[in-house]
């Protein structure tokens, strides 16, 4: 498992097992969520922490299986 923030673009936050595209390029499923969401400073997207599984791009029929977020790992 691989610990990581997740950053919402305004939709809000992904459930566990949501794919979500990472920062490195690679695709990753949400496996476990703090379920604390944490604000910043205006016009900053609410984060999370979770932890993440790389996930394979052929698990994906198209761009509405990926949840429009940032991951950062």
């Amino acid at each position: 498992m691989i610990h990581a923030t997740i950053i919402e673009r305004g939709n809000g936050m992904p459930d566990v097992g949501a794919l979500v595209p990472g920062d490195d390029g690679n695709l990753y499923r949400i496996e476990t969520s703090t379920g604390h969401i944490q604000t910043g400073g205006p016009g900053e997207g609410y984060r999370m922490s979770v932890t993440v599984s790389q996930a394979d791009w052929d698990d994906t029929e198209s761009d509405d299986d990926i949840y429009p977020c940032s991951c950062i790992l």
